[in-house]
């Protein structure tokens, strides 16, 4: 007994004396040997991490990789945040260590006897490791965020939930069912659209689609009269299932909107939340104007404080 509570305490103390973590937002550390990197092994893990984004108008990456050569891996690359790394050993299998340099942190190995072995570990647990590593960037976002949260409590008032989001952004259009907040930017504008839905609705495309050209007809014009934001229904609309750690069900739809005849456009990225409580859906819609500029990051910035939604 004593010898747990003497191990405890010194696994808690090692954890409590590890330094912060590092790196920016989407940015993964991939640690191996030139060789690997340069040949195969390297290759998956590019088709892998590095695929584009889909929903954007220009092709970005999923995640940054930065590739750190095993030999000299080691001091202030070790405290990145997020880490993969590659080894030759015995047996196939995919290792998950927490903390392990700095805090917070994920480190992540694959390891295999042969290169084959190694690419046919990293595609079978590739799609679970993006979930994972994705959640973790968007709980970083949001502690970031929470830096200088927004106290405007019209969102509660209309809707009856809560959402941090930071205080730069302003209300731009406020009525019993619908809110618009909107961030001014460089380029242009990030934009968040909240409204609800009858629980009624099947979560289809169609019905999204419907629904949400609706809103954006009554509520966002466009930049001369008679015009408004519609989706781009030449550009297929991803959907996917998911439910958020607080036990939220959501379904998320990506794809592209437009001003018709007025060279407007830009990605989106929403979310239909099921309140069984109060019978209703809670449909938050972020949208990104900024031309000629890349759009991952706002599209990530919006992905997170759209799920950092409660249901009071």
């Amino acid at each position: 007994m004593i010898f747990v509570i003497l191990f405890s305490c010194e696994e808690n103390n090692t954890q409590s004396m590890l330094s912060a973590s590092s790196g920016n937002l989407n940015e993964i550390s991939t640690v191996l040997s030139d060789e690997l990197w340069d040949g195969i092994v390297g290759k998956t893990l590019k088709e892998s991490f590095s695929k584009p984004v889909y929903g954007l108008p220009q092709r970005e990456p999923l995640f940054k990789l930065r590739h750190i050569p095993s030999h000299v891996f080691s001091g202030f690359v070790t405290k990145n945040r997020t880490i993969i790394k590659v080894n030759k050993a015995a047996t196939r299998n995919t290792n998950i260590t927490y903390n392990k340099y700095a805090k917070p942190q994920l480190v992540i190995e694959f390891c295999g006897p042969t290169l084959s072995e190694i690419t046919k570990q990293i595609s079978k647990d590739r799609d679970s490791i993006i979930a994972l590593i994705t959640q973790n960037e968007i709980k970083e976002k949001q502690r970031r965020i929470k830096k200088s949260l927004s106290k405007d409590l019209e969102i509660k008032k209309n809707f009856n939930i809560s959402l941090k989001y930071p205080s730069v952004y302003r209300v731009a259009k406020s009525t019993k069912d619908f809110i618009w907040l909107r961030k001014d930017i460089k380029s242009g504008t990030l934009n968040l659209m909240i409204y609800n839905a009858s629980n009624k609705d099947n979560h289809s495309i169609e019905s999204y689609v419907k629904i949400r050209d609706s809103i954006s007809h009554l509520y966002i014009p466009g930049p001369v009269d008679n015009t408004n934001m519609s989706v781009d229904n030449g550009y297929l609309i991803s959907t996917l299932k998911g439910v958020l750690n607080n036990g939220i069900n959501y379904k998320e739809f990506r794809g592209m909107w437009e001003v018709k005849n007025q060279f407007m456009a830009g990605p989106f990225i929403a979310y239909k939340f099921d309140d069984i409580k109060n019978n209703r859906q809670i449909n938050i819609d972020g949208f990104v104007y900024a031309p000629s500029v890349n759009k991952r990051s706002y599209i990530f910035e919006l992905e997170s404080i759209i799920k950092s939604i409660t249901i009071d």
